[in-house]
């Protein structure tokens, strides 16, 4: 394959040879490039010709044996008068036999060749003549000098040789005068284009020839490889891609092997150092000078091994670093970790080589496997961070790094496999109640011991924590936090640190990092929120933190509570929209851990905002992305999001199984905690057992108010203890709890306090409930919460019933029945209007405002308009949808209420909904 234009210019020496002149011709190439190809087709010729063929092969690991090539080329030759004489003299110098003299076989030589060459033309052909042994080589000088005009012609195939003496006779040969030389090069692409296609067929077949050219560089003897280990593979599977295989990697390796000693080296040097570092440094790694090596890297380029400094493909690189003996890769390894961190290479690269090695003693390799893992785990390479982590931790002799190190593995295992996260804390919380790690250790050791509800543990190290006094600015800022994050999510355990650890800070301290203070500024806002109300700096700083604080391992924790400061301050929809925005974030990195937690969050924003369904398969994913251990004291913001739902729902069933399910005792030290038992009042207070009900919301209150957390936002117990005391018939108590809760309530919370009127409304005499009802419809319609603003309606349509006003309350009903089938709420659905058989939609008994009545009244703009009025939309929302302006939305529902003859939009009737 593409040797024609050299076999042309072959010819011609056939037929000097024939006229009694001789020829010496060096084939030089790469190695596998098809010189012994070449020279067999070269023979062939010849032989067809007449020639007499004298044929020998150079061998590394004979070429210390003197004569070997010289007795190959005449071995045949035993039966003529002057060839048995050179093989008895050949014989004896073997043997080492002073009587024996270079000169003496070098005439014997000669007169053998005279004599074979007088009865017909000769043609010698020695492959691999870079391993021919000297003193063959010292002949063959001789002979190709004396042999000028003689019908003998020389094919020498020579390959790349390490320095020696063989190289120099060669050199000398090769400089002689009317010596020609022939250079084997690489296939074209067209040519491995051609190889493909007579093998597999025109059409599929040639598309894939880039592929393999790419794989092979166009060495013959890897594209056989190639192509046999794909008619392999092909006969499987049928794919027309290169497959390597062994074979490929067999051919590799003799190609290297074959490249010479020094090439060796060099190959298994690249192998090891993967394309790092430079070539000086590749000549340090393997113990050559960078001479040596460049000449090294030309014989492995031409024999397309190499792409730059790499190998063509991972097969290649992965035969020689096999081949490798273990010792001294282990010490490659080694030495290419310290160099390349002398050189200043990528701290990953390093740690890589340190990996390799298994064992590490200088302290600069512990911190830089400790920093590699922190740049692994950036890039969510979980499974590298491990593993350097781990060799870090049982490498370090100091005590106090160890402990810091095995606290960094205890939060990459939290992400994947959090028993082994508990257990390595729970060999991290003996060291940290002695006080013999770092104090940021000893804070993240007993924050996981509370996640996981062992409480008198972490107390004991907190306590400790609390008598430390230091300037690190870094431990300071982490204090901080995790005061900001007991008083606000563990109370329960704050209350027993309050005189050791302090109060939470009241101003926003200086932190030591940026991402600190933002850690610090998120659990501030947090806890801002719960125990003082929110404003618009809380807000923006929560927004703030969610903005610039990039997700981590570390962070994840700070940007939950940035979004649930949004939540408690009532900014629904705000909260919705950048707890999403980090979801995103969140799932790019699929880190189960975190999503889990921040679709926690967003199923109670759902919830808040009335979508039943939706928080019910969030809050159920979340639970199905992490098993429970691995929840610990957490769980129970789950499992309140799922039985409030499933309650309002109607799904009693689902509901008990949740309440049945055990859940740790800490729990109710934590806001968890509150969240669940006003969840679980709410289940016993639907499912008819209102004592038991009325005790988890009092319970849940006792709580709140004990912790310095009685936030109407957080959770609304004294609404449930007020419905709860109403059934037992406890009005005026109930009215008592309802105006507590109202008082509490902010009118800049819109949600929080449209249910507080409601609450309150039910406790007031029939004479004031149509006022309150009406400002609580008022309240929640802008909201968006369509739950609590179908229980306003519910309770408005039953007022102006017992008003005697029978037609306002079937609109009003049927709007909130409207209002319970797009959340879900089926129980809801069935108290306004119970379904009539066959499933049809109910219709409420007595006169409605039927659509086609009054349509034709109404312009089609003006239909638009009332529909989303009745909706609940916002005249701000209804403009936005539309496109029009708010002056203009108002003009339209003007006009409405005229022609409908209503005085609000409360009054537009519910089937324009």
């Amino acid at each position: 394959m593409e040797r024609d234009e050299l076999m042309e210019r072959i010819e011609p020496l056939f037929k000097e040879c024939t006229e009694g002149l001789g020829a010496t011709v060096i084939i030089s190439g790469g190695v596998g490039m098809g010189k012994t190809a070449l020279l067999e087709a070269v023979a062939e010729r010849a032989a067809q010709r007449g020639h007499t063929i004298l044929g020998a092969v150079g061998s590394r690991a004979e070429s210390e044996f003197p004569y070997t090539v010289l007795e190959q080329l005449f071995h045949s030759v035993e039966h003529t008068e002057n060839g048995a004489g050179l093989l008895d003299l050949l014989e004896r110098a073997t043997m080492s036999r002073p009587d024996v003299s270079p000169a003496q076989i070098m005439q014997a030589a000669y007169r053998t060749l005279r004599e074979i060459g007088d009865l017909a033309p000769v043609t010698i052909s020695i492959d691999d003549t870079q391993y021919a042994d000297p003193e063959s080589l010292r002949c063959l000088l001789h002979l190709i000098r004396r042999c000028r005009r003689a019908p003998v012609t020389v094919f020498l195939a020579c390959g790349s040789t390490d320095p020696g003496e063989s190289q120099t006779l060669l050199a000398e040969l090769a400089c002689r005068p009317g010596i020609r030389h022939l250079s084997l090069t690489a296939l074209s692409r067209e040519g491995v284009a051609r190889l493909v296609v007579d093998r597999f067929g025109v059409g599929s077949a040639d598309q894939r020839s880039r592929e393999f050219y790419a794989v092979s560089g166009g060495n013959p003897l890897l594209v056989q490889a190639l192509l046999h280990d794909h008619s392999v593979q092909a006969a499987l599977d049928g794919d027309l891609r290169p497959a390597p295989g062994d074979v490929f990697r067999d051919a590799s390796l003799a190609c290297v092997h074959r490249s010479g000693r020094d090439s060796l080296r060099v190959a298994r040097g690249i192998a090891v150092l993967n394309g790092a570092g430079s070539t000086a440094l590749l000549g340090q790694l393997v113990g050559l000078g960078e001479r040596d090596v460049r000449s090294a890297l030309k014989v492995l380029s031409d024999a397309r091994l190499l792409d730059g400094t790499r190998f063509r493909h991972p097969t290649i690189r992965g035969g020689v670093l096999d081949e490798i003996p273990a010792e001294d890769r282990t010490r490659l390894h080694g030495k290419a970790a310290s160099l390349l961190w002398e050189e200043g290479a990528a701290t990953t690269a390093v740690a890589s080589h340190l990996l390799a090695c298994g064992t590490v003693r200088d302290d600069w390799a512990v911190r830089l496997l400790v920093a590699a893992a922190d740049e692994a785990l950036a890039a969510d390479q979980v499974e590298q961070a491990t593993r350097f982590l781990g060799l870090a931790g049982t490498s370090c002799t100091d005590d106090k790094q160890r402990h810091l190190i095995s606290m960094g593995l205890a939060q990459i295992m939290r992400r994947v496999r959090p028993e082994a996260s508990t257990r390595i804390l729970q060999d991290l919380a003996g060291p940290a109640k002695e006080g013999n790690v770092p104090g940021v250790v000893r804070i993240k050791v007993a924050h996981g011991l509370l996640m996981r509800g062992q409480v008198d543990e972490a107390v004991e190290i907190l306590k400790l924590l609390g008598e430390e006094r230091t300037t690190d600015r870094q431990f300071a800022a982490e204090m901080d936090i995790a005061r900001l994050w007991l008083a606000s999510t563990y109370p329960g355990v704050a209350d027993r640190l309050a005189g050791a650890l302090g109060r939470p800070p009241g101003q926003q301290p200086a932190a030591a990092r940026h991402t600190a203070v933002l850690r610090v500024g998120a659990n501030r806002a947090l806890w801002l929120t719960l125990t003082k109300g929110a404003d618009e700096c809380v807000v923006a700083d929560a927004e703030r933190v969610l903005q610039s604080l990039p997700i981590g391992d570390r962070t994840i924790d700070s940007i939950v509570s940035a979004v649930m400061t949004l939540v408690y301050a009532d900014r629904l929809k705000t909260a919705a929209s950048w707890c999403d925005q980090v979801l995103t974030r969140a799932a790019d990195r699929e880190v189960p851990m975190w999503t889990a937690q921040l679709l926690t969050s967003r199923a109670l924003i759902a919830l808040r905002q009335g979508g039943l369904g939706r928080a019910t398969e969030l809050a159920e994913t979340a639970l199905d992305l992490m098993p429970e251990e691995a929840w610990g004291v957490g769980i129970g913001m789950p499992l309140a999001v799922l039985v409030e739902a499933r309650t309002a729902m109607g799904d009693y069933k689902a509901s008990a199984d949740l309440v049945n399910r055990p859940v740790p005792e800490s729990l109710f030290l934590t806001r968890f905690g509150l969240h669940y038992l006003y969840a679980r009042g709410r289940y016993h207070l639907a499912n008819g057992d209102h004592d038991v009900a009325l005790a988890d919301f009092l319970a849940c209150g006792e709580k709140a108010r004990a912790w310095g957390l009685d936030s109407p936002v957080l959770a609304p117990w004294r609404v449930g203890a007020a419905e709860a005391l109403l059934v037992r018939g406890q009005r005026e108590r109930a009215g008592e709890i309802a105006d507590e809760h109202l008082a509490l309530a902010s009118t800049g919370q819109r949600r929080t306090h449209g249910i507080a009127l409601r609450a309150a409304a039910a406790t007031r005499p029939p004479s004031q409930q149509l006022e309150q009802l009406s400002k609580s419809l008022e309240m929640l319609q802008p909201t968006g919460d369509r739950y609590e603003t179908a229980l306003t309606l519910a309770d408005l349509g039953r007022t102006y019933q017992r008003h005697g006003r029978a037609g306002r309350a079937r609109l009003i009903i049927r709007q909130a029945w409207y209002m319970a089938k797009e959340c879900g709420a089926e129980e809801l659905q069935t108290t306004l209007m119970p379904k009539p058989a066959g499933g049809e939609e109910p219709e409420p008994a007595g006169e409605t405002a039927a659509p086609h009545g009054v349509t034709r009244l109404l312009s089609e703009a003006e239909m638009r308009v009332t529909a989303l009025a009745a909706q609940g939309f916002t005249n701000r929302e209804i403009s936005n949808k539309l496109f029009i302006t708010v002056s203009t939305v108002e003009q339209h529902l003007t006009r409405v209420y005229r022609k409908l003859n209503i005085r609000h939009r409360q009054e537009l009737p519910a089937n324009f909904a």
